[in-house]
């Protein structure tokens, strides 16, 4: 190839960190599944690193879906994932290298050392303290090298405050996730629930609350017998689920992990949609709630002020007697708990902020490989 051709080729991004795509769970793998075809149909070559078994090689709306090579033993199968990606950026050299959760970060270095440009998603997790285990030294080492990332995206202001404090106080963009269209959510499917319910979405963890939300939930349903709760996502420990199915509580209806597509009736057929959680990033399941027009509760965490939602919407996490009041509340009068979506940003407008940092990445490199793309849109 000359250099002219070379100087003309489309840019090319790696993207790691992102278990999968499409329909996998996790608020990054919706992220990775909403944004990047987008950016590809902007004129950038797209290959997204995966993981067996939540990837299959080949291609998704102009997204390359390349898979990491696997023992079969998770544990195993991170670090032979980290290792690998980075043996394909030896052998690719993508122009830049889009870091989708801190944690995958934690070889930024390398990357830049054989000439890659480095972008890192910085959300929720990035701030959770303390970390243990392997995961701890991760995340530290990942924490570190930011200093050397050419870009940092917050998912929130709170966020990027937070950077800031800790002394990052350059190159730092605030980008989140964003509505989503009427067509993600089919209107002919039927809820797996009937009835009076309240509906709570999320991948179950230690930060989402959930055990406290289900005390305030059996404080509140005293004065509202005919009131399910109705918990959607994956336990993550066996053991805290058998935890609530030993309260024998018939209102309590867990229905395990959901395919993103089979979400949209809940969250139409829902009384309102509560997440109690007490770290949060730019929660994907919220917006979900707020596009099909679901009335919402949210925690009082700064990450959830930057909505700039009426205080009606927010309660103490830590409070079950706040969480008490805030269910009796949005029962009484759900109507007044529905934010209109208009007032978020479409997952277009994302995906021009998200170019637009790239863009930036090579203001001053002169002409760069990708001239003949067209310029983001106004």
């Amino acid at each position: 190839m000359s250099t002219s051709e070379k100087e003309g080729a489309m840019k090319s991004i790696l993207v790691v960190g992102v278990r999968g795509l499409p329909e996998v769970k996790g608020g990054v793998e919706k992220h990775a599944e909403r944004l990047f075809p987008l950016v590809a149909q902007r004129g950038w070559a797209i290959s997204v690193a995966g993981m067996k078994p939540f990837l299959q090689p080949g291609q998704y709306n102009g997204v390359q879906l390349w898979r990491a090579p696997s023992l079969g033993i998770r544990k195993a199968d991170r670090w032979l994932y980290a290792a690998a990606t980075l043996i394909r950026a030896i052998r690719v050299r993508p122009d830049i290298v889009h870091f989708a959760r801190l944690e995958s970060a934690a070889l930024l270095l390398a990357y830049k050392l054989i000439g890659c440009k480095t972008v890192v998603r910085y959300g929720a997790d990035c701030d959770a303290h303390p970390w243990s285990g392997p995961r701890k030294w991760t995340m530290r080492c990942a924490q570190y090298q930011l200093r050397w990332a050419d870009s940092i995206i917050a998912l929130t202001p709170a966020l990027a405050k937070k950077l800031r404090a800790s002394g990052k106080r350059r190159k730092i963009h605030v980008i989140g996730n964003a509505v989503d269209q009427p067509e993600h959510f089919p209107q002919d499917a039927r809820p797996r629930v009937s009835g009076d319910y309240i509906l709570f979405v999320g991948q179950i963890s230690q930060k989402k609350n959930i055990h406290r939300l289900i005390s305030a939930f059996r404080v509140f349903s005293k004065r509202h017998p005919q009131v399910k709760l109705v918990i959607v996502g994956d336990w993550g420990k066996r053991t805290e689920r058998k935890r609530v199915e030993a309260l024998n509580d018939d209102r309590i209806v867990m229905l395990g992990a959901l395919p993103r597509s089979e979400l949209g009736p809940l969250y139409r057929g829902a009384r309102f949609f509560v997440n109690p959680s007490v770290r949060e990033g730019h929660s994907n399941t919220l917006l979900e709630a707020i596009s099909t027009g679901c009335p919402v509760l949210l925690s009082d965490l700064p990450e959830n002020r930057d909505l700039r939602l009426d205080a009606k919407h927010y309660f103490n996490p830590a409070d079950v007697r706040s969480m008490v009041s805030a269910l009796g509340r949005a029962h009484a009068n759900p109507s007044a708990y529905r934010v209109s979506p208009d007032r978020f940003p479409q997952w277009d407008n994302i995906a021009e902020q998200t170019v637009a940092v790239y863009y930036k990445l090579f203001a001053g490199d002169g002409t760069p490989r990708g001239a003949q793309q067209a310029a983001p849109r106004s």
